[in-house]
């Protein structure tokens, strides 16, 4: 269901081989050591701001979508974010192919068309940036003006990092305000990418009438969203729940390995984190941990083997939990599907 098989297992071989490569580096006794020295209460804990993010997320999507006319229920919206994040966590490259494939997945669900779908999608991860924004803006200036258990040093790229995300958020604005230059610029990128199309061996362009179809429904839902602010505060709203959370199952995986950061700085680093999963790896393996475990590091200093075990084992409930409930859910699916098809 717009998944490729290969891709799929590529990508679990390339999580495991990151997973390793961690391993080796905390030294695979220590791993293992630091590794289950985190209570059970604690792992209980663990996992209940791992579900709670994963719900979080997923009422994100109900919103959007209900904002775009899909009818989902909410439970259903969970459900279907975990085979959207299945789909960027199994994808070569991250959300830049998996926004396709979940678009696919959406609109095979709910039997609504694929540029809905997709515009769905994007305008959630869109509203997503808000959390990451509001941690940037305000955690990033605590972290630069109050928190002295930063390094100085740090404290200054902090804050450097912050006001380029303030210039950033200026930008936004400015396109928010004049949105017909933003689509002339959308619609100037598809047209170019189209032309693209005729050069490319085995492919061919779209019809034209047929593109510009696509470009204004996927549009129109767009607007339908942006123009409800009910809609876009419901959204942001919930992602930033989703951020929070990962940011306190960070700090509390930490917690259970003895090392101590402030919740603030936690919260900061995962939004920081994730910029890492623009790189070409599925759902950002490799990079996302690497990231944090640096920025742990440079934050805290202390232990580099139970930092290691701790961010592997945060970032695996974050990363395996779209991959296991997203599959059953799929597979649900398609059983379901084979029963209607034969009844």
């Amino acid at each position: 269901m717009g998944l490729n098989g290969r891709h799929a297992a590529l990508a679990v071989v390339a999580w495991v081989a990151v997973f390793g490569v961690f391993v080796v580096l905390a030294g695979p006794t220590e791993f293992v050591d630091e590794a289950t020295s985190i209570s059970g209460p604690r792992l209980a804990v663990m996992l209940g701001l791992n579900a709670l993010g994963s719900i979080s997320m997923g009422l994100a999507l109900y919103a959007v979508a209900r904002g775009v006319g899909l009818d989902v229920s909410a439970v259903e919206s969970i459900f279907m974010n975990t085979t959207v994040g299945l789909a960027n966590n199994l994808t070569p490259f991250g959300q830049a192919s998996g926004l396709p494939a979940g678009g696919l997945l959406v609109s095979r669900w709910t039997g609504d068309t694929f540029e809905r779908a997709l515009a769905t999608l994007s305008m959630k991860e869109l509203v997503g940036f808000t959390p990451a924004i509001v941690v940037f803006l305000c955690g990033g200036s605590y972290i630069a003006l109050s928190d002295r258990a930063v390094p100085p040093a740090l404290r200054s790229v902090v804050a450097v990092f912050t006001l380029g995300v303030a210039v950033l958020v200026v930008l936004v604005v400015l396109v928010y305000r004049h949105p017909e230059r933003a689509q002339t610029l959308i619609e100037r990128v598809v047209w170019a990418l189209n032309r693209g199309l005729a050069r490319v061996p085995r492919l061919s362009r779209v019809d034209e009438a047929e593109l510009q179809r696509r470009v204004d429904s996927f549009l129109g839902s767009v607007r339908d969203v942006t123009s409800d602010r009910r809609t876009v505060a419901a959204g942001a709203t919930l992602t930033t729940a989703a951020v929070v959370t990962q940011g306190a199952l960070l700090w509390v995986t930490l917690g259970g390995v003895d090392v101590s950061i402030p919740l603030a700085v936690a919260v900061f680093i995962v939004p920081v984190s994730l910029l890492a999963s623009a790189l070409p790896l599925p759902g950002g393996s490799g990079g996302v941990e690497g990231a944090q475990i640096l920025l742990v590091l440079g934050m805290a200093g202390g232990n580099e083997a139970a930092i290691i075990a701790a961010v592997t084992v945060s970032r695996g409930l974050v990363f395996w939990t779209p991959i296991v409930v997203g599959s059953l859910t799929l597979a649900g699916l398609q059983v379901r599907a084979r029963l209607t098809a034969g009844g």
